[in-house]
């Protein structure tokens, strides 16, 4: 008995993943609308939410060029860990909906990453609306473009995921002027940043005579000097969001770029999946010896009296049922239960069986 439970948590140990299931959401990340409408289903079977929704745009956007999106969301009621998910699309049909289909590149969102979906938490109710900004690069192509901004959010009952989506909201990218002070087409800004660490920033230009750096501090913007296109920004003590923007100007008029935000942060904790079946096997290992080196405590046993057939054929019926019981069940005509995965029914597929051959189900 000792050995077959031995056997079964090995087993086990070398069986299991590392989980990437995301608590209380399905963190940032770059994904269609139907992707992001819910963890458990597609945003066509969720109810339909009451936010308000809506996107802002700057008034002048040139082809190619960085700009600051504000979204906004309100008159909605979230569930008690007062999540939102929030997607930047081009369409509402849930396919080939992704910003960057149409031209859009993301650049930063606001949590401080280069998604088009993002989960926030904030104060959201009824009469507060909550705003986030994001930095897009506009499509290289003048012409006229449209964003959605599409939700999904829990209730305070629970149940029920809720998904919303906005009106299309249109802009015009004009071309860019050719004297025009602006940043260049391929920089893009650093985003995060460790603790503790000074962050130097170059930038780079066109048609530009000098440049000024502004750094939000609260209420208060400090005006940071650029020398040789380079300013560094003070390093962060605590993890938080720090803002700033360049004034560029030249012959063409002064341009202020987007805010950008850069987002210092602790290491994250990394597992090495590898390591961790290697440890598992090492186990298994150990395990597998100590069954091998176990020795009778009594040293008067008579010889004849050798249980070791017994034994080995114990361990191999307990294989062999461990091996049964690894397999899938068998699927019943009726098909799996609804709302099941395969991956449920391989682990609870039996239990279930014995229930019906009960008559529970």
């Amino acid at each position: 008995m000792r050995v077959k439970v031995i056997i079964m948590l090995c087993v086990l140990l070398l069986s299991t993943t590392v989980s990437t299931a995301n608590p209380g959401g399905k963190g940032d990340d770059v994904r269609s609308r139907d992707c992001a409408g819910s963890c458990h289903a597609s945003s066509s079977s969720n109810g339909v939410s009451t936010a308000t929704l809506d996107i802002t745009f700057p008034n002048e956007v040139y082809a190619g060029l960085l700009i600051e999106v504000q979204t906004s969301i309100g008159s909605v009621d979230v569930s008690s860990n007062s999540m939102v998910g929030m997607t930047l699309l081009i369409n509402s049909d849930g396919a080939k909906d992704l910003p960057a289909n149409d031209g859009w590149e993301v650049v930063t969102d606001p949590n401080g990453g280069s998604n088009n979906y993002v989960e926030i938490s904030d104060t959201f109710s009824s009469q507060n609306p909550v705003n986030r900004s994001w930095t897009l690069r506009a499509p290289s192509e003048p012409g006229t473009y449209g964003l959605y901004l599409a939700v999904q959010h829990g209730t305070p009952e629970g149940g029920v995921a809720m998904s919303g989506i906005s009106d299309i909201q249109s802009v015009l990218v004009e071309e860019v002027p050719e004297n025009l002070p602006r940043l260049s087409p391929g920089w893009e800004p650093t985003n995060t940043r460790g603790l503790g660490e000074e962050t130097t920033i170059t930038l780079e230009t066109m048609n530009t005579d000098s440049a000024t750096v502004e750094l939000m501090n609260g209420a208060e913007v400090i005006v940071i000097p650029v020398v040789d296109n380079q300013f560094t920004i003070p390093a962060a003590v605590n993890p938080g969001v720090v803002q700033w923007r360049v004034i560029l100007e030249g012959e063409g008029p002064t341009q202020s770029s987007p805010w950008f935000r850069i987002t210092a942060q602790e290491p994250g904790w990394e597992v090495d999946e590898t390591a961790l079946y290697l440890q598992s096997i090492a186990l298994f290992l150990l395990c597998a010896g100590l069954v091998i080196m176990q020795r009778p405590k009594n040293e008067d046993i008579i010889k004849d009296y050798d249980n070791t057939d017994h034994v080995v054929a114990t361990v191999e019926t307990s294989l062999d049922t461990i091996s049964d019981e690894s397999q899938s069940p068998p699927i019943p005509a009726g098909g799996i239960p609804e709302g099941w995965t395969m991956e449920q029914w391989e682990y609870y597929g039996h239990e279930h069986l014995e229930k019906m051959a009960r008559g529970e189900v």
